[in-house]
């Protein structure tokens, strides 16, 4: 173990190597997605499937979250693990996707997209919202927060679940 805070913080990330591994895939798909999004005209022309379409991301979530946790099992607890460290693990990866979520936000909104809040308050003000509404909901610091949100708690959903399907109990030998 080390000593200091350098030392504690390189425990960490040694202990949660493969969640953030994971965390990082799924950012990198995550900023995949978005560009596919663009290229689907999801931010503009189709930008009322927007949401629903994005719900979308729940399959590689699912699925980083699943690898992430067969890994930890095989890796690092040598093929037996709990319901418990499987949620742990499961949720902290869940955190660190939730706390890397602002960084593909901000590149849509900066990048790829940076007409797409313009876009989502013209569309919502054709639905009949007011201006002051839709640029309460459509905005960076607005998407920001709700990607945390999402991510966190469908993660951990997720965690919990998926725990179930891959615990594995020591044998008596």
């Amino acid at each position: 173990m080390g000593f200091g805070r350098s030392g504690i913080v390189v425990d960490l990330m040694e202990k949660f190597k493969i969640e953030f591994k994971w965390a990082s895939i799924f950012t990198g798909i995550n900023l995949l997605w978005i560009y596919a999004e663009q290229y689907l005209g999801l931010h503009d022309e189709y930008i009322d499937y927007h949401s629903i379409v994005g719900l979308v991301m729940l399959l590689p979530l699912g699925f980083c979250i699943y690898s992430s946790l067969k890994q930890k099992r095989e890796e690092y607890y040598n093929g037996k693990m709990t319901w418990q460290k499987a949620f742990v693990s499961g949720a902290l990866l869940s955190l660190l996707v939730a706390g890397l979520s602002p960084g593909p936000v901000y590149v849509m909104s900066a990048y790829v997209s940076p007409d797409f809040f313009d876009n989502a308050i013209a569309k919502s003000l054709e639905r009949g919202a007011t201006q002051e509404m839709a640029a309460q909901f459509y905005n960076l610091n607005a998407y920001i927060s709700q990607a945390i949100m999402f991510y966190l708690a469908f993660g951990v959903m997720i965690s919990a679940v998926v725990g179930l399907i891959l615990r594995r109990k020591s044998t008596l030998s």
